[in-house]
């Protein structure tokens, strides 16, 4: 899990957009090996699984931004709803789709280096380390810190 939460705090945009790839081509590759038997011969089912590999995992790498905005956006709807009348949530979460559309490459690279140290605490407690609470604090800002300065040169 060290290993695991020091790759994501380190590198997790960087996997976070290659794992949108693969997922994406996986897809692709799945449903052209699905549909293309339907049209050409068993050959080419392999180059349109190729192809359908290709082209959707770019579609999901390319589209990662607008589906992280839309997710946001819906979150901050939902929360709000209640809270405010119904334009202003919809209103209040175009702009969070907006801002997070726009500063998506930074909030993941914050929100990943985050998670790597939280899952990096969790694995040195599995270990039996058993620090202070205070400590677990200092340890998680640091790797957050630091993992969020190293993606954000990168």
């Amino acid at each position: 899990m060290i290993v695991l939460g020091l790759a994501l705090t380190f590198l997790g945009k960087k996997l976070v957009k290659a794992i949108a790839f693969i997922v994406g081509g996986l897809i692709g590759a799945l449903l052209a090996l699905m549909l293309a038997p339907l049209f050409v011969s068993p050959p080419l089912t392999y180059l349109a699984a190729l192809i359908g590999f290709i082209v959707l995992g770019l579609i999901f790498y390319l589209l990662l931004p607008f589906g992280g905005g839309v997710i946001a956006g819906l979150a901050a709807f939902f929360l709000l709803k209640g809270l405010v009348g119904f334009l202003m949530a919809a209103l209040i979460a175009l702009i969070v789709l907006i801002v997070v559309i726009i500063l998506f490459d930074k909030i993941l690279a914050v929100g990943s280096a985050f998670a790597g140290s939280i899952v990096v605490l969790a694995g040195l407690s599995q270990l039996g380390l058993a620090f202070l609470p205070a400590i677990q604090l200092i340890i998680l800002l640091l790797l957050t810190v630091l993992g969020s300065i190293v993606q954000l040169k990168i």
